[in-house]
């Protein structure tokens, strides 16, 4: 499943706008959009514009031509309120980009356009503390632990707004907490450099390794690193934690480091860093590698001393409760305002042929401030 895409796609539903009488509210997937009223019928095909889309400078000018009302900062794309309600992206009547791209050529709905249109998906800049362990020259990806796996992304329920049946799976709602993912693993020693082949040749390799990084890196993978040195934030929080002596082989933990200077206006009254586990994987005999389920995952954090993010609810899916639920201040620090949102979790097959049945809902309060960090 991907995260962004600018799709040829159909109206769902549309909805009069309760403040607006010249204003109504489209839906392609799960989100709302707000457009002029009779502009689109149930059905029509459209072009959906996400969140978050850079428009080419081509592009921008044909959509919105000089003396037009409404301006894009810095091409970008973003969450507005019309008359109160958040509008979560465009639409465009694929006739309106004729004179950009023969639109004919694209039959097919759910055609993902955003190539042809020269449309892009803003990446924010690295933050500061991210800077030390994220350029190429500083690690070599081939000596990345071919075991220690990335978090594969929680996508946004907005795109996937049937995943979970109301009134029928049973989900865990979890606070999502803003910082940077960070992971650590106990896994197979793996003979993936000169060294460690001459240790084994040696028979001086251990049974098992410990590895550490961002979600992007594996930091143990750099060039001369030799150990913990507090170099990095990563590092620093996990040696501080302890977290090898809390590992078992074959187990990696997922998390997110949060706290000062990490993510802007975010630091949860923290004056320093901490690791907040969410998940852990386990590596099996047959060379898979498992999720556990939620509440696998709240036994182990209380077993092994990890703090684990706050859940908020568990219970049978209601979409209206878990929109309720991506409101209001932290639950982790209640002073720590506009929580970021929450991600929602299946209780029993949390894991479907090795991917997480999770999805993430952003508080749309979050995407109101203008500035708050990107990374979401």
């Amino acid at each position: 499943m991907t995260d962004y895409k600018v799709p040829l796609t159909k109206i769902l539903d549309i909805q009069p706008h309760p403040g607006a009488d010249r204003l109504s509210i489209a839906t392609v997937y799960g989100f709302q959009v707000i457009t002029q009223k009779n502009k689109y019928n149930i059905g029509d095909k459209v072009v959906y514009i996400p969140v978050d889309s850079i428009l080419p400078a081509e592009l921008e000018a044909t959509l919105f031509p000089e003396g037009s009302k409404v301006k894009l900062h810095r091409s970008r794309v973003r969450q507005i309120r019309l008359r109160g309600l958040a509008s979560q992206g465009m639409l465009i009547d694929p006739t309106d980009l004729n004179n950009f791209e023969n639109m004919s050529d694209y039959p097919n709905l759910e055609d993902d356009l955003a190539a042809e249109l020269g449309i892009t998906k803003y990446e924010p800049p690295q933050p500061g503390f991210a800077n030390t362990i994220g350029k190429d020259k500083q690690r070599n990806k081939k000596q990345d632990h071919p075991l220690f796996h990335k978090y594969n992304s929680v996508n946004n329920i907005k795109w996937f707004p049937l995943m979970f049946q109301e009134g029928v799976d049973e989900v865990v709602i979890q606070e999502k907490l803003h910082g940077t993912n960070a992971r650590a693993g106990k896994l197979p020693f793996v003979t993936n450099t000169f060294w460690k082949k001459v240790k084994k040749f040696l028979g001086l390799a251990p049974k098992s390794e410990q590895v550490y990084g961002s979600n992007n890196v594996d930091i143990t993978a750099r060039s001369g690193y030799k150990g913990f040195y507090g170099e990095d934030v990563y590092g620093a929080v996990f040696k501080k934690l302890d977290v090898f002596n809390k590992l078992k082989d074959n187990e990696t933990v997922f998390g997110e480091i949060i706290g000062p200077s990490i993510q802007k206006n975010y630091n949860y009254g923290l004056s320093e860093h901490r690791f907040v586990l969410f998940d852990v994987k386990v590596l099996q005999p047959d060379g898979s590698q498992v999720w556990l389920i939620p509440d696998e995952v709240k036994v182990y954090a209380k077993e092994r001393g990890f703090e684990m993010v706050p859940i908020l609810y568990k219970g049978l899916y209601n979409k209206e409760l878990a929109y309720s639920l991506t409101k209001g201040d932290s639950i982790y620090c209640p002073t720590q305002k506009v929580r970021e949102g929450v991600v929602i979790k299946a209780v029993k097959d949390y894991c479907v042929d090795g991917n997480k049945r999770a999805l993430k809902w952003i508080n749309e309060e979050y995407l109101d401030k203008k500035d708050n960090s990107d990374y979401h």
